[in-house]
């Protein structure tokens, strides 16, 4: 996290939201890489001590990890595999989102109560965050995000996660 807010408590709540480290502006460039180094060094010496996922393991929302699109989303560990076996970074709405959908795949479910359901703040009819958060996860687990077959849109309603049924 790179942040002007320097007081402890700006930090203490950063680091407990899920923040790696908490650098605050202004900051040395290399300081910054130094820091982005350490944390990449531990992230692959925890990967390392991992046992190795399938992406394709347990593809029903029950299991810890769901192929979606082109990627393999862990719901136990809060990660999304890319397929090369890389992390692709998510924010922790577009977790909560995706861990939506994983546990109501095949139905479509409305902006609203997405909205309601992933946000602690009331809705407002014209409020399309929503749709900019599904974009985004379009963008990271589509294999077209132009053309979405996991993540798809219900016309008139919202989204629905669309998993093979076995």
């Amino acid at each position: 996290m790179v942040t002007g807010a320097t007081d402890s408590v700006d930090r203490i709540v950063g680091l407990e939201t899920g923040a790696d480290d908490y650098v605050t502006k202004p900051y040395d460039p290399r300081e910054l890489l130094a820091r982005i180094k350490s944390v990449l060094r531990r992230t692959v010496a925890l990967a390392a001590q991992l046992p190795r996922e399938q992406p394709g393991v347990g593809a029903s929302p029950q299991h810890k990890t769901v192929a979606l699109g082109r990627c393999a989303f862990d719901r136990l560990r809060r990660v999304l595999l890319a397929p090369d076996g890389t992390h692709e970074a998510l924010t922790a709405t577009e977790f909560d989102l995706l861990d939506l959908f994983c546990q109501h795949p095949n139905r479509p479910l409305t902006r609203e109560w997405l909205l309601e359901t992933t946000s602690q703040r009331d809705y407002d009819g014209s409020d399309r965050s929503i749709d900019l958060r599904v974009t985004r996860l379009r963008r990271k687990i589509e294999v077209d995000a132009d053309k979405p077959q996991t993540l798809r849109t219900v016309r008139g309603v919202g989204y629905m996660l669309v998993l093979e049924q076995s």
